[in-house]
């Protein structure tokens, strides 16, 4: 949820995020959580550099781990 962030600056990327199409709660309409999905990836894009295409995710090997936190 775009309205959740925390950190040192956590509204830096906040126009990033407009553009890449995240609506804030005041802002929310009845797409809002149907196009959660595709503004990530937009904003993922924004951030890379990276063009995220079907031949992108369908042809890449990805890896994935985890660690406790403790």
């Amino acid at each position: 949820m775009p309205d959740r962030r925390w950190g040192t600056t956590p509204d830096e990327l906040l126009e990033a995020m407009h553009r890449s199409g995240f609506q804030f709660w005041d802002e929310t309409s009845d797409t809002a959580e149907h196009l959660a999905a595709e503004a990530a990836f937009a904003l993922a894009e924004h951030l890379t550099g990276v063009r995220i295409t079907p031949e992108l995710l369908q042809g890449t090997t990805f890896v994935c781990g985890s660690a406790e936190i403790g």
